[in-house]
């Protein structure tokens, strides 16, 4: 099984207001983190869906169209060389490998693809046609709603598993200011607890 790790780090950040792929925790970039973070994982390889010359990354073909431009690049680029893709994004910087360890061991269950249930990301999707057939079609629909999410995930019948057993916080996004020092706060919070345990 070769599984190919996806930062989604394409988007344009505007409700952030710069870059959220250049913004700093502990002295490292949110991209760099979450490119180490898959690294360990040791899948086949990691790339980034965006357009950053410093990584093995893959630009949008249709721009300014949200996730799904950026799964559809990579499906595009990657179809016929993996077999799997497992994908975070690069404004969820709590994330940590065990969530990912997660669904890796849950896709031997579900090979049709696994996503923690509430939450959209993490998600492993294997890299078949009907993905690469569906992301081609989302992208030309003139209908925004056929390029949610949600619906990819329901139409390809994509399993949720429960993530009780995991802690809520690893899963919050930093798409505005106002989450990121949210992120900041409870990073700092974990890292004094580790000190006193």
């Amino acid at each position: 099984m070769k599984i190919a790790g996806i930062v989604l780090a394409g988007g344009l950040s505007t409700r952030m207001g710069q870059d959220k792929a250049t913004l700093h925790l502990e002295n490292q970039s949110l991209l760099s983190r979450a490119v180490v973070l898959l690294e360990s994982l040791h899948l086949e390889k990691t790339f980034v869906s965006g357009n950053y010359p410093d990584y093995d990354s893959i630009p949008d073909i249709h721009t300014q169209l949200g996730p799904i431009g950026g799964l559809h690049a990579c499906a595009e680029t990657l179809y016929g060389n993996y077999d799997a893709l497992l994908i975070l994004p690069v404004d969820m910087p709590l994330i940590s490998a065990q969530q990912c360890e997660v669904l890796i061991e849950e896709f031997e269950k579900y090979p049709q693809g696994v996503y923690f249930e509430k939450v959209t990301f993490p998600m492993l999707l294997p890299l078949n046609l009907a993905l690469k057939n569906y992301l081609a079609e989302a992208l030309v629909s003139a209908q925004k709603k056929q390029r949610s999410l949600y619906r990819l995930l329901n139409c390809l019948k994509i399993q949720s598993v429960n993530y009780e057993n995991q802690q809520e916080f690893h899963f919050h996004n930093s798409n505005t200011p106002n989450e990121w020092q949210i992120c900041l706060e409870t990073y700092k919070k974990l890292q004094t607890t580790k000190e006193n345990t």
